[in-house]
């Protein structure tokens, strides 16, 4: 599908950003599903609009925030997507969450959804875990995804950090996370670290975006993927 001019996508995330101001009360982790229409430029699958998933942790998850202004919904938006975001807060490949499950449960959340779009973040969390550990569980379950949806797009993304410069341990985890992504002929997006030295945009702990934050992750996302052209 034709994806947004940087000016569609700019207004598409205001108008979320202003559906909102105040953070309704919500778990720390729960599925949320958004279906959007297309906006200017886009169009929907033949059945309707297309499916994507969200696999990744609290950012992903959008906490502090709400649901709509996370960054895997503001895209999916962007883009006329149906998105069930199956992101848990503190959770990675090999890091448990809030509720004891990694990525592992995502992932066979997603293998039920037929997603024609999966969206998956490496994650901060994974930082201090054994690297061969995380590239094992990395490689099993995006082979996994390939697998089952073979025509589906995977875009794997690059872990989102906070205001302060991020340790070596995350680059690695970036590396690993990549590698997997690209053997599934995956599309790797490096967006860097946009919340580095910006504490504006993140919360009072320093790790996680606002939603000013969220819109500026969301936007250096769809700057890597809109050139891309992908035909969804």
């Amino acid at each position: 599908m034709p994806l947004l001019a940087p000016a569609a996508l700019t207004v598409a995330l205001l108008a979320l950003a202003g559906c909102s101001a105040t953070p309704a009360a919500r778990p720390v982790a729960a599925q949320s599903t958004v279906i959007a229409a297309p906006a200017a430029g886009g169009r929907a699958g033949a059945t309707g609009a297309v499916n994507a998933v969200a696999i990744g942790d609290s950012i992903a998850f959008g906490k502090g925030v709400t649901p709509a202004q996370a960054w895997p919904s503001l895209v999916a938006a962007a883009h006329g997507w149906r998105l069930t975001d199956l992101a848990v807060s503190g959770s990675g490949f090999v890091k448990a969450g809030w509720n004891g499950t990694t990525y592992r449960q995502q992932v066979d959340a997603a293998l039920r959804l037929h997603p024609q779009v999966i969206l998956l973040a490496a994650t901060r969390n994974d930082r201090d875990e054994d690297p061969a550990a995380v590239t094992a569980d990395a490689d099993t379950m995006l082979r996994e995804l390939r697998e089952k949806f073979r025509g589906a797009t995977i875009v794997g993304i690059t872990g989102i950090w906070g205001s302060d410069h991020p340790p070596a341990t995350m680059s690695r985890v970036d590396e690993i996370v990549g590698d997997a992504v690209r053997d599934v002929d995956g599309t790797w997006l490096d967006i860097g670290f946009p919340l580095v030295g910006h504490p504006e945009l993140v919360q009072a702990d320093g790790i996680h975006p606002n939603a000013a934050g969220q819109r500026v992750v969301a936007q250096a996302i769809d700057s890597k993927l809109r050139p891309l052209n992908l035909a969804l």
